[in-house]
């Protein structure tokens, strides 16, 4: 049975994402069927990517990577920042013309900048490589290795460049507890006025300024004159104040000056010093805190029973210590963190095991000596570097031990995916949906960015050497990159700083992109298909 050019196509880049369907409904069955808990799938989820994934990535890149190809890199990291930048630019337009929760204002930049170019894309080409027009030799872990390079772009991105603390600022004290937020016309035009406000200063010219000087210094002078003789009766006030207090303990002092006039300096202060620890610190808020154990949204009781009636401000009850099953993050330190440590912190985010394994990929594969001793080289397998007694190079168990590891990533990724999406909670209020928002972003993410890569792919292409027409497979991951929706890893770093453990705004944004997936992106697929094709 003959069949057409475009059915072919279709079925091609829809055999991938079907694949993936049924792994992500898997994850998404055991999970409501109670099976897989929790604790199961932090386990897994361990294991995928801290041992899977790298194993796959450095296995691939081994056997892919070479000196040749090697410069197909830049092209690559080039197209992955710029999409990174659009989606940054076009989730702060979002978030200044459409309504976004509180909890998330700041969380859509994240979700705009990073998608998922871990196991999704992976999935893709692992299947289509397997056939024309690619080289089933050689295209499939070729296109592993490139989708490794946008998997280092985005870790790069997201936490040693601390991208994922903007999930952080969304649960600041005073965002939480502040009001809805000012009209968009308000908005532009008090930024408007503070932009009038740098560039447009009216400056005094001498004789103004010299008269100002006289004024200001006849006015210090009155008002030094005036400091002094009410300082007598200011002291006498004093004194007579500490007499009715009777030997009241300082602690009841301290937080009747926080009711009194000078509780919104101590609000403030808890404020600056709760965020600077935050933000100062990388250790995570636990998932499992309440919201009491975090200080936020606790409402301030007065000592007195005299405005029991009245609206009492919010703030945090940083002086008292709140008891739960995990200890208390301690105070960080006031003193500024030295060169050493910021270099080593630095350090620590960068070489996560996913990071290290795609930079020993790199060096195993473009050094041909080493290389050799993985997978057999021209002019260096069996002369410059001898077999093992089995005929093959001397640390191919080696490579064959990290593919045989990797195997377990892709299914791993997507079940945990699955099981993700059965853990949702949404709203109870159709009227609590930012509705306008999430479906912004889903064009977005699904439609116009694909678009555009697309376009600035086969303009690199025709115009440019950085996509040469006999490497298919780098023209084809990069369109197809385009078209992944919003990362999940985003979930569980909210999940981690959101006192109350949860994302459920966020959750909303990602169910509508992955719902439309099986569609848009095996129509992406297709599409980049056929731009290979015409290669």
């Amino acid at each position: 049975m003959a069949f057409s050019a475009a059915g072919v196509m279709i079925y091609k880049a829809f055999a991938p994402t079907l694949k993936m369907m049924i792994c992500i409904a898997v994850g998404y069955m055991i999970t409501k069927q109670g099976i897989f808990a929790p604790a199961n799938a932090k386990g897994v989820s361990i294991l995928s990517l801290n041992v899977g994934l790298p194993a796959l990535i450095f296995g691939s890149m081994v056997s892919a990577l070479s000196v040749e190809n090697a410069p197909a890199m830049g092209p690559l990291v080039l197209v992955a920042f710029i999409y990174q930048i659009l989606g940054f630019m076009f989730a702060w337009l979002i978030k200044e013309l459409f309504y976004v929760p509180v909890d998330f204002r700041y969380g859509i930049l994240v979700m705009g900048t990073i998608s998922n170019w871990g196991n999704l894309p992976t999935a893709i080409v692992q299947t289509m490589a397997k056939s024309a027009p690619f080289d089933p030799d050689t295209d499939t872990e070729l296109g592993v290795a490139y989708i490794a390079v946008f998997v280092f772009i985005m870790n790069l991105t997201l936490f040693p460049l601390g991208l994922h603390k903007l999930c952080a600022w969304d649960f600041r004290e005073e965002n939480l507890t502040a009001g809805p937020p000012l009209p968009q016309r308000e908005r532009w035009r008090q930024r408007l006025q503070f932009i009038r406000g740098v560039f447009k200063k009216d400056r005094p010219n001498d004789s103004e300024a010299e008269s100002n000087k006289g004024k200001v210094k006849l006015s210090n002078q009155s008002v030094e004159h005036l400091h002094n003789q009410k300082r007598g009766s200011r002291e006498s006030e004093v004194s007579s104040a500490d007499d009715e207090e009777r030997g009241e303990k300082l602690g009841e002092m301290v937080n009747r000056a926080r009711f009194a006039g000078g509780a919104e300096f101590a609000r403030k202060k808890s404020r600056a010093s709760s965020f600077h620890s935050m933000m100062e610190s990388t250790r995570p808020i636990p998932a499992t805190a309440p919201l009491d154990a975090s200080g936020i949204a606790q409402p301030c009781f007065s000592p007195s029973g005299e405005n029991a009636n009245q609206l009492l401000p919010v703030c945090s009850t940083h002086t008292e210590t709140y008891r739960y099953h995990h200890p208390v993050t301690p105070a960080a330190s006031t003193r500024s963190p030295t060169w050493g440590q910021r270099i080593k912190s630095l350090a620590i985010a960068i070489f996560t095991p996913l990071t290290l394994s795609i930079i020993l990929g790199i060096i195993c594969s473009v050094i041909t000596p080493v290389k050799a001793l993985f997978v057999d080289v021209d002019n260096w397998s069996g002369n410059g570097i001898p077999y093992a007694p089995d005929g093959n190079p001397p640390l191919s168990f080696i490579s064959d031990t990290a593919t045989f590891l990797g195997g377990m990533s892709i299914p791993a990724g997507l079940i945990l995916l699955g099981a993700s999406f059965a853990r949702l909670k949404m709203p109870k209020k159709w009227s609590d949906f930012p509705i306008a928002a999430i479906v912004a972003m889903t064009v977005f993410k699904m439609i116009l960015l694909p678009t555009f890569g697309v376009f600035v792919v086969q303009a690199m292409r025709d115009n440019t050497t950085m996509y040469p027409a006999k490497d298919k497979m780098r023209t084809f991951v990069s369109i197809l990159v385009a078209s992944t929706p919003s990362s999940v890893n985003q979930l569980v770093i909210t999940q981690l700083y959101n006192p109350l453990g949860s994302a459920d705004t966020l959750s909303c944004f990602l169910a509508l992109q992955y719902a439309l997936m099986p569609v848009l992106s095996t129509g992406l697929a297709a599409i980049a298909l056929y731009i290979t094709e015409q290669q």
